[in-house]
């Protein structure tokens, strides 16, 4: 599967970065894999708790460091979820797709050099959901993907 991927510079010193996949699975199957910590955890950058409701607390723990709080800014269950992370805004939207959906991300960048690195986590990420959301193990993830990063920087220029 392939992730879309493009950047919306209407602010050059604030990008969005917009990924879309399509996945084949339900709405409510992907809208859990989101929200649900367990889950969330399997295929986030780091271990996610999060408080379900408009509102709630969003912690995003990597190992040996303190917590990164934020809160959930949108809640519109089964379709959107919104929340900041390291000063970056974060939407994520879900729809139905025919036998699937259409899972989007839009994520404001605060350092617009960092979009081919941002895109290249977030598409490893994706395909680690992928994986999940079709019973299989994540890939074993060993540092950077250099080549995913090259990827990026050039469909992204």
């Amino acid at each position: 599967m392939v992730t879309e991927a493009s950047v919306d510079r209407t602010d050059p010193r604030r990008p969005v970065l917009l990924l879309t996949r399509h996945l084949p699975h339900s709405v409510e199957r992907v809208w859990r894999s989101l929200i649900d910590s367990e889950e969330a955890s399997r295929w986030f950058p780091c271990r996610v708790e999060i408080e379900p409701r408009e509102g709630g607390v969003i912690s995003f723990i990597f190992d040996g460091e303190a917590p990164e709080i934020s809160h959930v800014s949108e809640f519109d269950p089964p379709h959107a979820l919104a929340y900041e992370w390291s000063g970056e805004h974060l939407r994520w939207t879900v729809e139905a797709d025919g036998d699937g959906c259409i899972l989007r991300l839009s994520n404001t960048i605060v350092d617009p050099d960092s979009v081919p690195r941002t895109a290249a986590g977030w598409d490893t990420c994706l395909e680690d959901l992928r994986a999940l959301l079709d019973g299989e193990a994540g890939a074993e993830r060993s540092g950077v993907d250099e080549a995913k990063i090259a990827h990026y920087r050039a469909e992204l220029a």
